[in-house]
């Protein structure tokens, strides 16, 4: 899994973020914020890139140390926006959440930083710190990285799954597919299929329609039956809305705060949270 990309046009990414996007990293330790806002229950993050300096997320015997991010900048980018409530995990899955807490001192220039995912149908604590300073988005960028990478390589192996055992294995000769294992569109349509995102969600409510297009910085991408995306000529390679879109842009990202619906421009993060208030 590649942390950093050192081609990766960031500048290019930011003027993508959408407006309300809150800047962690770069920043001055001045614009961190230490609480959670009113009325707010986290942050959902949208981007993270980390720098040379933080290395590799898993180390070997022999490997340098880890880098202190007290004193080490282990984020090159750090985005996100806020979130009024805890969304449904079920259509969120893949995403990565930050919350700030009052630490047990009350000292309101630190905060007790904790990091969800929406997995499993459910939000999960997945790494916790306690009364971390205003570098806080340098001592969460590997954590939140590598859980946002992970859910997005799972659901992208979840749609190529579903292809190869569907559409792919039904154009091959039975013999050679069943000598494969695998079952073919016909032999497995009324067997439950996972999703690998909410896009399936949204293609259900009538929100998305197959074969209609999202747009990315300047990329276009089809939205398939089963809630995939095509990107490129060939009707067999799919992806997802967050492994393409990270793809595209060479740092880890939330797709769904990138892509739009072509034909009226709306985010896919806003058809999502129409679907929750249905």
């Amino acid at each position: 899994m590649t942390t950093h990309h050192s081609t990766t046009p960031t500048s290019a990414l930011r003027a993508t973020l959408p407006p309300e996007a809150v800047l962690l990293a770069p920043a001055t330790s001045s614009a961190i914020p230490m609480r959670t806002p009113a009325e707010t229950w986290g942050l959902g993050v949208i981007a993270v890139r980390t720098t040379t300096a933080a290395g590799a997320p898993v180390r070997l015997v022999g490997d340098a140390p880890a880098p202190d991010p007290a004193h080490t900048d282990t984020a090159d980018l750090l985005a996100g926006v806020w979130l009024s409530a805890p969304p449904p995990a079920d259509v969120h899955t893949g995403d990565v959440v930050v919350r700030l807490h009052v630490p047990a001192d009350d000292d309101p220039a630190r905060s007790d930083v904790e990091v969800l995912a929406a997995m499993k149908d459910e939000w999960r604590t997945v790494n916790r710190w306690e009364s971390v300073d205003a570098r806080w988005p340098h001592e969460i960028a590997m954590s939140v990285l590598v859980h946002m990478r992970y859910l997005a390589d799972a659901a992208l192996s979840d749609a190529q799954w579903a292809m190869l055992n569907g559409p792919i294995a039904a154009a091959m000769p039975d013999w050679f597919s069943h000598g494969l294992g695998l079952a073919g569109e016909p032999a497995v349509a009324s067997a439950p299929r996972r999703a690998p995102d909410g896009l399936a969600e949204l293609l259900n409510a009538g929100l998305v329609e197959a074969g209609e297009q999202v747009l990315f910085d300047g990329h276009t991408a089809t939205i398939g039956t089963g809630g995939v995306l095509h990107h490129g000529p060939s009707e067999f390679a799919v992806s997802t809305v967050n492994a393409l879109a990270t793809h595209l842009s060479g740092c880890t990202v939330n797709g769904w705060h990138l892509w739009r619906r072509a034909r009226d421009n709306r985010l896919l993060a806003d058809l999502r949270t129409e679907l929750a208030t249905r």
